[in-house]
């Protein structure tokens, strides 16, 4: 998956937990909570529905250093990889 589809799937989400957002430019840049006003709980939310659609767990202590979109994407990658590597 590219970062474009990844980034597609991404919005789907933000816009369920974070419906304000639908008429937002998000980007791969954007701050979460201080561009898309994600506080702690819909963070918390934002995060599990992700894990969830991509079928991953990333660690709560990733949590924290993820601002922006694109930190999210690289965290799925990782963890999809850490995935993959532990099926293997």
């Amino acid at each position: 998956m590219s970062d474009q589809e990844m980034l597609q799937e991404l919005l789907k989400i933000i816009h369920v937990c974070l419906p304000e957002t639908e008429t937002e430019n998000i980007t791969m840049d954007t701050v979460i909570n201080r561009d898309l006003g994600a506080d702690s709980m819909s963070f918390i939310m934002l995060m599990t529905k992700i894990e969830g659609a991509f079928d991953i767990r990333i660690p709560e202590d990733t949590w924290k250093n993820l601002a922006t979109v694109r930190d999210v994407i690289q965290a799925i990658r990782k963890a999809q990889a850490e995935k993959a590597k532990a099926n293997a």
